[in-house]
């Protein structure tokens, strides 16, 4: 007789977050039932299909400094530790059951640390995107010479609740094998790599000639569309260097029309010097437009208008510091587009120079403008590299291939756990 599906518990402090794609999938393609748990979910427009349908999502609060947007950074670690109590309290006065493994991202913020005073009979399984090293990688080169000993001092402690989450792990899962070299030796050969994948179904990969449609705009078939997709526009996804290559390129040619998505405000806390500031508004103010009708500011869209968006793309802009490479820029390989990104460790990876994109210095404007025209004055040409990187996605990003892996990996820690 077959088991029955897995009942899993989700936390993470946004939904849908990294994990709501994954426990969607889970939920139609295992059957599983999901039950997540998080303090601010998006709008409904970019909740994934299965919520009511096997994934229930639980909404908690938090308290003191959590509420805040940003704190000092002495008081990062009890922030921390405000939304752990914060899901730990739902999760007590919920009891949900069963559940037979939790996965936690807490993405900083330590939310899923107490889940195993609720739940001591789960296994936890926690996904961790990155670990801060106090003097390399995102902004580090370019905020940290000439910063007060404050900028040190709180990337060197930031990462504090990694290394408890680390300890409360009975799998430790990591995306990519850069992202597993960041973390201590004493952790590092226990990072499970696995990525989470993307949805590939939601893709065109037959690129199409003539006209094109770009959230209800008809944009000419001679038009060269250069795009650039992130969470929030920010210098950690390189909107600052995608802004300075705008420029150039609608100079250079008259054809070129630029495609941005993404929050304008700073997001991200790693970018302690913009943080909550409108972004593009700085770029604009520093660096004015030639014209701006060329230039085509989405905001923050639904899936739908991204792969609508990225099915129209001649080229594709991720020119980011060292970070984890965004899920974007896997879903513009999926959907066929060259690929323009920076020559650094986390994007070889994931694309092959003169292969599946184009890799260049990203602090070098006049290489990364020559890369960007070739690109733009033959996009015929160019085609067998979107080609070749929709089929790499196929082949190793797709969450047909991905997500078998760490449904296994959680139905093995469930049977040793229950005895099953």
């Amino acid at each position: 007789m077959g088991q029955d599906p897995l009942s899993i518990l989700c936390i993470e402090p946004h939904f849908p977050g990294r994990l709501g794609a994954t426990a969607d999938w889970l939920v139609r393609k295992r059957g599983y039932r999901c039950r997540f748990y998080a303090n601010t979910p998006e709008a409904r427009e970019h909740w994934p299909a299965a919520v009511g349908q096997g994934l229930d999502l639980r909404v908690f609060g938090v308290g003191g400094v959590a509420r805040e947007p940003a704190v000092a950074w002495s008081r990062t670690l009890e922030r921390s530790l405000c939304h752990a109590y914060g899901c730990w309290e739902v999760l007590d006065a919920d009891r949900p059951r069963p559940i037979d493994v939790v996965v936690g991202r807490s993405a900083g913020l330590g939310s899923s640390l107490f889940a195993p005073v609720a739940q001591p009979a789960a296994p936890v399984v926690n996904l961790f995107d990155y670990y801060l090293d106090p003097h390399h990688n995102d902004l580090a080169a370019d905020d940290g010479p000439g910063a007060s000993p404050i900028y040190t001092h709180w990337r060197r402690s930031a990462a504090a609740v990694e290394l408890l989450d680390l300890e409360n792990a009975a799998l430790a899962w990591t995306p990519t094998h850069w992202q597993r070299s960041l973390f201590p030796a004493e952790y590092r050969e226990d990072l499970w790599v696995c990525h989470d994948g993307i949805d590939g179904r939601r893709f065109d990969r037959a690129r199409r000639d003539g006209p094109r449609t770009v959230a209800g705009r008809t944009i000419p078939a001679s038009s060269r569309i250069v795009t650039f997709v992130a969470r929030s526009l920010d210098r950690v996804r390189g909107f600052d260097r995608f802004w300075n290559l705008a420029r150039a390129l609608m100079k250079a040619r008259s054809d070129v029309v630029c495609v941005v998505v993404g929050d304008p405000v700073v997001r991200r806390g790693l970018d302690v010097t913009f943080h909550g500031r409108d972004y593009r508004a700085v770029m604009m103010e520093r660096a004015p437009l030639d014209d701006v009708d060329r230039l085509l500011f989405l905001g923050k869209t639904p899936p739908e208008t991204v792969a609508e968006v990225l099915s129209a793309s001649d080229l594709h802009v991720a020119l980011g510091r060292p970070y984890p490479v965004a899920r974007s820029v896997l879903e513009a390989m999926a959907a066929g587009c060259v690929v323009l990104a920076s020559d650094s460790p986390p994007y070889r990876e994931v694309l092959d120079d003169g292969r599946t994109g184009l890799l260049v210095e990203p602090d070098d404007p006049d290489a990364v403008l020559r890369a960007a025209l070739s690109a733009v004055d033959d996009p015929a040409a160019h085609r067998p590299l979107g080609e070749a990187a929709a089929e790499r996605t196929r082949e190793r990003y797709d969450q047909d291939v991905c997500l078998p892996r760490l449904a296994d990996r959680l139905e093995e820690l469930a049977n040793s756990r229950n005895g099953r």
